[in-house]
């Protein structure tokens, strides 16, 4: 057997018979080197096979990856096959290629205290429901997220990213009960707008500022704290009462898109590990996403609306003027569109101004919004509407004490 080699300066040479298995004894001179595709994203540039060592520890074919599939490749490979970064699973190294992105799965949901058993054949799917994998055998999976009834399948963990199978392929002796859901955990959503260093110079134009070693004091004590940054899409199911997530759990949501982000926040989140949510006002961004956005979502920050153009005035005589509350409904439905492509999925909306009335979540609720924010001060639960849920606001200034009181209480 001619083993491969997944430096693309060699030949690779084809063997002209298929062999069914691949014996795990190799000389260590003949190991692979696919250094170049540890810790990037690899995409599956074609349907390929997925490979399982059976008893004998030989490599069988026991399912399928699907095209354009991302995958994370660890550091153990047997012939020209590479595994499946935490997982038994291996692939071809030829049906794999670096997809020049690197972002991190992270998960903060805790496991719950049941396990499903699949039937001899599932699907494992992303968010979106795209089909992944197709696997030929029964497996069993700890349970991560409930199904519900608008999406009736089962969060599983596999590679570190919650991902999904169907009820339909889960074997009918593996009985769900809904287990009971923290209901008393009060999250606070962390609200923050601009950033600035006094290092060179700059000054704090109002509260909404914060300086940068303040934002990385605040970071630090977090993490000293043993708290995790939840993912909008874990605070969803937690509110859904779908999931269970740590009692030290903050959101960090930051306005409006400013550049001081990207300069002065972003570093320190990738520092930290921490994920965010930057709420942008779309239509004041450039026509396609920016380098500067593209790289923060690849480091764990997302990108979710704060409208495409509705982020002024025009509306009197209702108390607040945020237009989203008096514009024509067409004419909302339109922009909160717009905001929600350009944001690639986006399903989060943070009302303008935070000014908010049944008009308003009409619009963004018919356009997919799952869940929305306001400026009114307080923590979120469960008994809460998920379309006008409270933030705490970080003020510039006010020193570690009073951030860390604003969290606890």
């Amino acid at each position: 057997m001619t083993l491969s080699s997944c430096s693309k300066k060699q030949e690779i040479v084809v063997e002209p018979t298929p062999i069914p298995v691949i014996e795990q004894e190799i000389k260590e001179e003949e190991k692979m080197d696919c250094s170049y595709l540890y810790d990037v994203k690899a995409i599956v540039n074609k349907e390929t096979s997925l490979y399982l060592q059976n008893e004998k520890s030989e490599l069988e074919e026991v399912g399928k990856v699907l095209s354009d599939a991302y995958i994370d490749l660890g550091h153990e490979s047997i012939g020209d096959k590479i595994q499946l970064k935490d997982s038994s699973y291996y692939v071809s190294i030829e049906d794999v290629e670096n997809s020049q992105r690197w972002f991190q799965n992270r998960n903060h949901l805790l496991r719950l205290s049941q396990t499903v058993q699949t039937k001899d054949f599932y699907q494992i799917e992303d968010v979106q429901h795209k089909v992944l994998f197709q696997i030929n055998h029964k497996d069993t999976y700890d349970v991560y997220v409930f199904p519900s009834d608008s999406d009736p399948r089962i969060g599983i963990l596999f590679q570190n990213q919650i991902l999904y199978i169907p009820t339909t392929d889960i074997e009918e002796g593996s009985t769900l009960v809904n287990q009971t859901i923290d209901s008393n955990l009060r999250i606070p959503v962390l609200m923050y707008h601009f950033f600035y260093d006094e290092s060179v110079g700059e000054v704090r134009a109002d509260t909404n500022y914060v300086e940068v070693k303040e934002f990385e004091e605040q970071l630090s004590t977090l993490q000293h704290n043993h708290y995790v940054t939840l993912t909008m899409r874990e605070l969803l199911y937690f509110m859904e009462r779908r999931a269970q997530v740590p009692s030290e759990s903050v959101v960090i949501t930051i306005d409006d898109g400013d550049p001081s982000v990207h300069t002065y926040a972003y570093p320190i989140l990738k520092k930290y590990g921490m994920n965010a949510t930057i709420f942008l006002i779309c239509g004041w961004e450039e026509p396609t996403l920016s380098w500067n956005n593209w790289e923060m979502r690849e480091d764990g920050i997302e990108l979710q609306s704060h409208s495409f153009d509705m982020h002024r005035g025009g509306c009197s005589g209702i108390g607040h003027g945020g237009l989203l509350q008096c514009v024509d409904y067409e004419a909302g439905v339109q922009d909160t569109r717009m905001a929600f492509d350009y944001c690639d999925g986006g399903f989060v909306y943070c009302y303008p101004f935070g000014d908010v009335n049944d008009h308003a979540k009409q619009i963004i609720k018919d356009d997919g919004a799952l869940l929305a924010f306001t400026t009114e001060f307080g923590k979120v639960s469960q008994d809460l509407d998920l379309l006008a849920l409270p933030r705490v606001r970080v003020i510039g200034g006010n020193g570690l004490e009073f951030f860390l009181k604003s969290i606890r209480e």
